[in-house]
């Protein structure tokens, strides 16, 4: 079951939430600004219904959002180096809206933009056509993300989209997760595991250099599953220089999973995706005058699994291509499922 309520505005625009109800009353909400998921309600293991992503207290809070919380990611997650590109002979200047460089899609990106509307059944489409030449991007491009919610807590976005003209296309979602639900405690003690056999290093800036590295023997090597806190207060200086966490993108097995474990609540997120990669970030640099589920915001409170093509894909020929084209139709999904340990 979908319904909708509207819950402020932004100027004379409707912000509209969207609640995704199953048969066991576990459910999904987000908004139509942004796409911004802001809350998915799962039981522990004593049956405890909890929100189990981060959202703000206050609703202005989103209007205005340098964390994305939730947000849909768009045109490219990630960053673009020095906001320049070349692609069939032609050469793109984009916003530089991160120093020197290009971060998200832009200053006004999708997070912020709002999103039409349409109501399948039980699956909820958001709508955008993302102009030509907007923050510097060649072709229009029209896009459709769908939103399922199944009886067995599995959060299904699909992305679909089509160009007027080729250009770099790599979107995602920007959900922050923490299972201790309603935001008890940080991240730190949740255990994560990846079939991610490689991970891209950063420079100084968080671009990628334009290596792929083995994880073998490095701080990044999540394969056995390992607890959090191990690279939250690592001295080792890839993660210092990502502010103290990972902030890093990494290259999936194909047919590989992500799986999110906290030993408390026994709650367990398994993420599947056809994307090659996942930029994995431990919110190392939230906080800020907001509260969340009624505390206020600490870095670690909350940790995103972006799943997507790598950053900085259309300067690295290394890297998978993120070029869509006119008469192709683009295509990615991935599934957030959600269970207790048994």
């Amino acid at each position: 079951m979908i319904t909708t309520k509207e819950v402020g505005f932004s100027g004379e625009q409707p912000i509209i939430a969207f609640t995704l109800m199953n048969r066991n009353g576990h459910s999904v909400e987000l908004l139509n600004l942004g796409g911004k998921i802001t809350a998915i309600r799962v039981p522990d293991q004593h049956g405890t219904i909890e929100n189990v992503v981060l959202a703000f207290d206050d609703m202005e809070e989103y209007l205005e959002d340098p964390h994305h919380l939730g947000a849909t990611i768009g045109r490219v997650g990630g960053r673009i180096a020095n906001g320049a590109f070349a692609l069939e002979g032609m050469n793109y200047i984009l916003e530089q809206n991160e120093g020197e460089h290009h971060l998200h899609g832009g200053s006004i990106n999708w997070s912020n933009r709002f999103f039409d509307y349409e109501i399948d059944g039980e699956r909820l489409h958001l709508l955008l056509t993302s102009p030509e030449g907007e923050n510097g991007y060649p072709g229009q491009l029209d896009v459709r993300l769908t939103i399922e919610w199944t009886d067995d807590d599995a959060l299904i976005i699909t992305y679909h989209a089509t160009t007027t003209a080729s250009t770099p296309f790599s979107p995602t979602n920007h959900t922050y997760f923490n299972l201790t639900g309603n935001a008890k405690t940080t991240i730190e003690q949740h255990r994560l595991r990846m079939d991610a056999p490689f991970y891209v290093p950063l420079n100084a800036e968080s671009v990628p250099t334009g290596e792929i590295l083995s994880v073998n023997e490095t701080v990044f090597d999540f394969r056995t599953a390992r607890p959090l806190y191990e690279v939250t207060h690592a001295s080792d200086e890839a993660l210092r220089q990502a502010g103290s966490g990972v902030d890093h993108p990494f290259l999936l097995k194909e047919g590989g999973e992500i799986v999110l474990e906290e030993p408390v609540s026994g709650r367990v997120l398994r993420v599947k995706t056809d994307q090659p990669g996942v930029v994995v970030y431990t919110g190392n640099h939230l906080g800020g005058d907001f509260t969340i589920a009624g505390r206020r915001a600490t870095p670690y409170l909350g940790i995103c699994l972006e799943t997507q093509g790598l950053p900085d894909a259309i300067n690295q020929p290394d890297f998978p291509s993120v070029v869509l084209r006119a008469g192709e139709v683009y295509k990615k999904r991935t599934t957030f499922q959600f269970s207790r340990v048994q």
